[in-house]
């Protein structure tokens, strides 16, 4: 069916990371002006993932598919963005999804070095992890198309992208599940 997705969670008036996002970097570095990975800024790095938010793997898979029909995963350890700049991420849009009435839509994690060098990886798995190694975000949509976020790592570009999906201005990626080889075709 082509009905369009639910709408993405709504934006705050004031992002979870301060504006970051106006910085206009598109290094690999969180792009907060304090707060990076010395230990020095003003905010602390979570030692874990943010309380609330599933972390996908195989085990979990089943209950995170199963907890809505898009999942709008936050990728670690890529390359891409610090790890806490990510959980930032993670938890400021579980908190918008959470505070919300955006059914449908679940927020989870994936640490994209850990599932990659497992052996023997679900289909979904092994046909999801080549598709996100550059990106910070994506949507997974009913567990077999994917949408992949490629902006700055901070709320308001994927807010906007988000926007951009709800009007189906993203294109999906049909993932290939059977083969589980991480090949897709444009759906």
């Amino acid at each position: 069916s082509s009905s369009s997705p639910p709408p993405p969670p709504p934006r705050q008036a004031e992002p979870a990371d301060g504006g970051a996002e106006r910085t206009g970097s598109s290094s690999a570095s969180d792009g907060r002006a304090s707060g990076g990975g010395n230990g020095n800024g003003s905010r602390a790095a979570p030692a874990g993932p943010p309380p609330g938010v599933p972390q996908l793997s195989e085990q979990t898979l089943e209950p995170i598919l199963a907890g809505g029909s898009y999942v709008l995963l936050f990728v670690t350890n890529t390359g891409v963005a610090e790890r806490s700049t990510v959980h930032s991420l993670a938890a400021h849009f579980d908190a918008e999804l959470r505070g919300g009435e955006r059914r449908g839509w679940s927020v989870a994690l994936l640490d994209y070095s850990a599932e990659s060098t497992r052996p023997g990886k679900p289909p979904l798995l092994a046909a999801l992890l080549p598709r996100v190694r550059h990106s910070v975000a994506c949507v997974l949509r009913k567990g077999c198309k994917l949408a992949t976020f490629g902006g700055t790592a901070a709320p308001r570009p994927i807010d906007d992208w988000l926007a951009s999906l709800r009007m189906g201005e993203v294109s999906w990626a049909e993932l290939d599940l059977a083969a589980g080889s991480g090949e897709a075709s444009r759906a």
